[in-house]
């Protein structure tokens, strides 16, 4: 996709286009979403450590289940786990005051937007827990356009899944 490299041929200031990007990828990934099939819903509420509420399901045919989603950009083969880095609604940054890593009291699952390639990574909140602040998506593979795990949200495939993953 030769298109994709070609960004912000509008010359926007850094921060702006920034914060038009992730607004991009959320649509991204909500068309992408909707496409298969699943039902989501976008938030509007920006306070919020989700920006998508996504109907997957405990198994193919079972029960729903409604998962918080935060989808971030990955750059650089890298995605980030980290939040409120960036001056908020107050304009001020002061760092480490604000800084926080996703848990899943904030969001069920992260959805990583390949910057390059636009391929999702869709990592389960809880799986981040055990990790840094980042992860190289080369560590990621098994999760990799996974839209199963949307379909098989339950204890015995997550923890199959997690089994995939290198340390």
């Amino acid at each position: 996709m030769a298109w994709v490299s070609k960004i912000n041929i509008t010359g926007l200031e850094d921060g702006r286009y920034a914060a038009l990007l992730g607004d991009a990828h959320q649509y991204l990934v909500i068309g992408i979403l909707m496409r298969l099939g699943f039902q989501v819903a976008h938030v509007t509420d920006r306070g919020l450590p989700y920006d998508i509420v996504v109907r997957a399901f405990t198994r193919p045919g079972g029960k729903p289940v409604f998962l918080r989603c935060q989808i971030r950009t990955i750059r650089k083969g890298r995605i980030s786990f980290i939040a409120g880095i960036r001056a908020g609604v107050d304009r001020k940054y002061i760092p480490g005051v604000k800084e926080y890593k996703f848990t899943t009291e904030h969001n069920d699952l992260i959805i990583g937007v390949d910057f390059e390639t636009l391929d999702l990574y869709l990592i389960p909140t809880c799986f981040i827990e055990k990790w840094g602040k980042s992860r190289a998506v080369s560590k990621l593979q098994p999760l990799k356009n996974n839209f199963e795990i949307l379909l098989n949200w339950n204890c015995c495939y997550l923890k199959m899944l997690e089994k995939r993953l290198p340390p």
